[in-house]
C-alpha cells in the first residue's frame, strides 16, 4: 500500500548572504542539507537536527519556504530558511564528504537547484511537483539500495520510512474574501479534506476532490498543523474564486461566522487576504486527531 514518505531541506543563509551547501556521500552531489521526518518530529525540529547531522552548524529556523512533491517516488520535502547561531562547520561528517558556504553568484551545480531559487525569490512559489525521467529514477533508487547495502554491511542499517497521517484541508473564499466553501458534517460545517496516499501530490489529490463542487486553479499553501504524539498532518491550502454556483451539498457560508468545528474555525482566523505572500504559518496541537475527523 502507498503512503507519502515524509522529509526536510533547509537553506541556511549566514550573515553575508552565502548559503550553505553539502556534497552527498551517497549521490557524489552539492545540496541544501535534508532528511527524512522522524516519528514524534516537528518538521522545523527536523531540519534543525538534520543541518547540525550533516554540517556541524546550529541554526534556528526562520520560515517554511516550500512544499516539493517527487513524482514516482512518493515523498515530500519541505523547504525551511534557516541561520546559522552556533556549533561548528565541519569539513565532512558521516554523511558528506564536504560541507561549505557558497556566494549566491559562485553555487556550484545542485541537486535541487529550484530550491534555491525559492529560497531568494521575494515572493512564495506554489506547491511544486518535482518529475524525474524514468532513467533519473532507475539511477537514483540504484545509488540509494547502493548507499543502503554499504550500512548494512557496516552495521548500520537504515530504518524504513516512517508512516504519517497526511491530510490536506483546502479553504477556498469567494474573491471578495467574505464567503468560504464549507460541506455539511452532521449539524456543523467542515471543508474540504483529504487524506493523503501518497500516489500523488496531496494539493493534487485535494483540487481533484474541490473540483466536485466548483472549478478552481492553484491552490496556495499557507498553514501547517502537526500532532506529534500521534504523527497526524494537516497541511492547509487556500484559493480564491468568483461565487459561483455550487454542487453536491457545498454551500458559502459567511467567513466570520461559518459554524464550523474543530481547527476549520481556527485556520479561517490565521488565513488573511494576502496569504499568497504571507510566510507559512505552523502550528503543533494539542489534540488535532480527536477534534478533526479522518
Amino acid at each position: 500500500m502507498s503512503f507519502l514518505r515524509l522529509g526536510v531541506k533547509c537553506a541556511v543563509i549566514d550573515s553575508d548572504g552565502r548559503i550553505l551547501l553539502s556534497k552527498r556521500a551517497d549521490l557524489g552531489v552539492w545540496n541544501l542539507p535534508g532528511g527524512r521526518l522522524d516519528p514524534g518530529e516537528r518538521f522545523d525540529q527536523a531540519a534543525a537536527r538534520e543541518v547540525l547531522e550533516e554540517t556541524g552548524v546550529q541554526v534556528e529556523i526562520t520560515h517554511p519556504v516550500g512544499l516539493y512533491y517527487w513524482q514516482g517516488w512518493s515523498r515530500i520535502n519541505m523547504l525551511f530558511a534557516a541561520r546559522p547561531v552556533g556549533g561548528q562547520l565541519l569539513p565532512k561528517t558521516d554523511e558528506t564528504t564536504a560541507n561549505h558556504y557558497f556566494a549566491p553568484e559562485e553555487l556550484p551545480s545542485i541537486w535541487g537547484p529550484e530550491y534555491i531559487g525559492h529560497v531568494l525569490s521575494p515572493t512564495r512559489p506554489l506547491p511544486q511537483i518535482v518529475a524525474l525521467s524514468r532513467a533519473e529514477l532507475l539511477s537514483l533508487r540504484a545509488q540509494l539500495r547502493w548507499r543502503w547495502l554499504k550500512n548494512w554491511l557496516r552495521g548500520r542499517r537504515e530504518p524504513r520510512f516512517p508512516r504519517f497521517t497526511v491530510r490536506a484541508v483546502a479553504v477556498i473564499y469567494t474573491d471578495d474574501y467574505q464567503r468560504i466553501l464549507t460541506l455539511p458534517q452532521a449539524r456543523t460545517r467542515t471543508f474540504p479534506r483529504i487524506t493523503s496516499d501518497g500516489q500523488i501530490a496531496p494539493w493534487q489529490q485535494l483540487a481533484a476532490t474541490v473540483r466536485r463542487f466548483c472549478s478552481i486553479g492553484g491552490l496556495h499553501w499557507v498553514g501547517l498543523w502537526q500532532e506529534v504524539e500521534t504523527d497526524t498532518i494537516e497541511l492547509i491550502f487556500a484559493a480564491a474564486i468568483p461565487e459561483t454556483q455550487l454542487t453536491q451539498g457545498a454551500e458559502w457560508s459567511a467567513a466570520l461566522n461559518a459554524p464550523l468545528t474543530g481547527y476549520d474555525a481556527e485556520y479561517v482566523r490565521r488565513i488573511v487576504g494576502d496569504y499568497a505572500t504571507k510566510p507559512v504559518w505552523t502550528s503543533v496541537a494539542e489534540s488535532l486527531t480527536t477534534i478533526i475527523p479522518g
